[in-house]
């Protein structure tokens, strides 16, 4: 008998709303607020009436986003 390797699943491109608010820790109502006003900036996709973020989108927005405190700075 021949040797099947187990697929292993694949992650998705895209998420919702929800899934993407979970991601990166906000609340989904911040990303309605977003996708009105465009104050965090985060990428999505209208997909008929859907809305989808890719997690690439996603990642990219974290990085950019990283705040690295700096070692002079005084309180």
């Amino acid at each position: 008998m021949p040797y099947k390797k187990k697929q292993s699943p694949t992650e998705p491109l895209a998420v919702d709303s929800q899934s993407a608010a979970q991601i990166i820790d906000i609340q989904p109502s911040s990303l309605e607020k977003d996708r009105r006003e465009g104050h965090l900036q985060i990428p999505f996709i209208k997909a008929g009436r859907r809305v989808i973020y890719q997690l690439a989108d996603l990642r990219i927005w974290l990085e950019q986003n990283k705040q690295i405190p700096s070692s002079n700075r005084r309180y």
